[in-house]
């Protein structure tokens, strides 16, 4: 007959405590690398805020238009804006501090990082050094397209309603200076918007300044000729550099592991 003395279910505590550490820190490094959406924009072109207007109402969505998504080419596809996520290569980043990292000049402060910092950017350009394609980033644009021009009084106003990631994030086109259109680092209001006409097409830089997923939430609003004003919400999620257990959890994990087949 075996007797489970105190010191058997001491020893058994303390192996199941073990276990269900590293089971736990097994699930919380998992837990980041398991996004959302199942589709993913890696690479070419795609309007990733797109709207079209069916029913009386607005669209929004994603259009990917010669774009990688899962690794295949998609010559045109439509995704509805929690069904695909935009991935943000570290190449973006490693760019940025390769040519000084962020530009002097309070100008630059809605980007949310201190002069000569690095961040994390999908590019206004598709060529040249900084560009999509030397960089391997996507190519996103915004695009209304699918709107007839004729059936619309006004433009199409995209506003940033809300920012949910482990960063700041900021959109702005590039010249002499940049010119922001949104920005997360000082609060969100009705100034964090983009106007652009019904039929058109545009290219921004879209910023982040950590590594993770953000889930971005936008309101298009506009007047119809015959409807009037009409608007519509969607949340559309971005990926930095997708999240990977670091060494040092790594190591944390392998030790913990080693601990509890000791105590066996």
């Amino acid at each position: 007959m075996h007797l489970f003395t105190a010191t058997h279910l001491q020893k058994h505590l303390t192996i199941m405590k073990s276990q269900n550490i590293a089971i736990a820190l097994i699930s919380f490094l998992a837990a980041p690398l398991a996004a959302p959406a199942a589709n993913y924009f890696t690479a070419e072109h795609g309007d990733i805020l797109a709207v079209g207007y069916e029913g009386g109402g607005l669209e929004p969505h994603v259009h990917i238009e010669g774009g990688v998504v899962n690794g295949s080419l998609v010559a045109d596809g439509e995704y509805e804006s929690d069904e695909i996520r935009t991935i943000v290569p570290q190449s973006t980043f490693d760019y940025i501090t390769s040519v000084g990292g962020r530009p002097a000049g309070a100008e630059w402060d809605p980007i949310g990082v201190s002069a000569s910092a690095g961040f994390y950017f999908l590019p206004q350009a598709n060529a040249g050094a900084g560009g999509a394609d030397a960089l391997g980033a996507p190519f996103a644009g915004i695009g209304t397209e699918e709107l007839d021009p004729g059936d619309w009084t006004t433009p199409i106003t995209i506003e940033l309603l809300a920012v949910s990631g482990p960063g700041e994030f900021s959109v702005w086109q590039d010249g002499l200076s940049p010119n922001f259109f949104m920005s997360s680092v000082d609060g969100i209001d009705g100034s964090d918007a983009i106007t652009i006409g019904a039929g058109g097409h545009d290219h921004f830089n879209w910023g982040f300044t950590a590594p993770g997923y953000y889930d971005i939430t936008y309101r298009f609003s506009g007047t119809h000729a015959v409807d009037g004003a009409v608007s519509a919400d969607a949340t559309f999620g971005f990926g930095v550099v997708v999240p990977e257990p670091s060494t040092g959890a790594l190591a944390a994990l392998a030790g913990l592991l080693f601990c509890a087949r000791r105590r066996r």
